[in-house]
């Protein structure tokens, strides 16, 4: 229940809103991810509706950012969870001080 799987979506989607170098379309991608598992990297323009070379730098950004990331440099991304994203991402697991 500290997980709160249910509403970790929308918690994704606040994370990427409050971000000040995440575009508002990587929240498409980390949904993708969440209910898929992974996606191929040439889907990202079909997921997020934009261009391909857009949507590629969108995805190279939620990469760099350690939400996506995948075994191989052409492999399929699934979802993680870096350090810093986890007071939002997960904030029950974190007691207020």
């Amino acid at each position: 229940s500290l997980f709160e799987l249910d509403t970790l979506a929308r918690r994704l989607r606040t994370y990427v809103d409050r971000s000040e170098t995440l575009k508002p379309e990587a929240a498409r991608l980390l949904e993708e991810a969440l209910v898929r598992g992974e996606f191929a990297r040439g889907d990202s323009s079909r997921i997020t509706g934009l261009p391909e070379r857009t949507a590629r730098r969108v995805l190279d950004e939620v990469i760099t950012a350690g939400l996506l990331a995948s075994t191989t440099p052409k492999g399929a991304v699934s979802l993680r969870f870096p350090a810093e994203a986890l007071e939002i991402i997960f904030p029950r697991l974190f007691s207020e001080t």
